[in-house]
């Protein structure tokens, strides 16, 4: 987490794009950890463990202590699920570097992302560039 504040938190404030986290933790913990992280986007509380049953994302491993596995979904500006990673630890987790590109590959659809009046080179074949593009 700490690598999303510290890395990736100063681009997306200017950048269009929305980081939300939402917990099991009770709405008090999920401050303490946001306000020691100085963290400036949402934290939400799923205390009551409603979402992840309704999204059937509970770990029943422990059938007495169930937890929520670890989603991170990107989500296009309509909120359709562009991208999913989920697993334990640093294993399924996106790192800072796949969000940014995740969300770069987003803003890059957008009809203002490119400021010149020629298609943008990522939508261009290498023979068309006015430039020579190493694959």
């Amino acid at each position: 987490m700490t690598n999303y504040v510290e890395h990736l938190q100063p681009e997306l404030i200017v950048n269009y794009c929305k980081l939300v986290i939402v917990s099991v933790d009770s709405p008090m913990l999920s401050k303490d950890i946001k306000d020691g992280l100085g963290a400036t986007f949402p934290f939400l509380s799923d205390e009551d463990k409603k979402v992840i049953t309704e999204l059937e994302i509970v770990d029943t491993t422990d059938r007495y202590h169930p937890v929520a596995i670890p989603y991170t979904f990107v989500l296009e500006r309509d909120r359709t699920i562009y991208k999913i990673y989920n697993g334990w630890w640093y294993v399924g987790r996106p790192t800072v570097e796949e969000l940014r590109m995740d969300l770069r590959a987003l803003m890059s659809r957008r009809q203002d992302w490119w400021y010149d009046k020629t298609p943008p080179p990522y939508a261009q074949k290498s023979d068309e560039l006015p430039f020579h593009m190493e694959r």
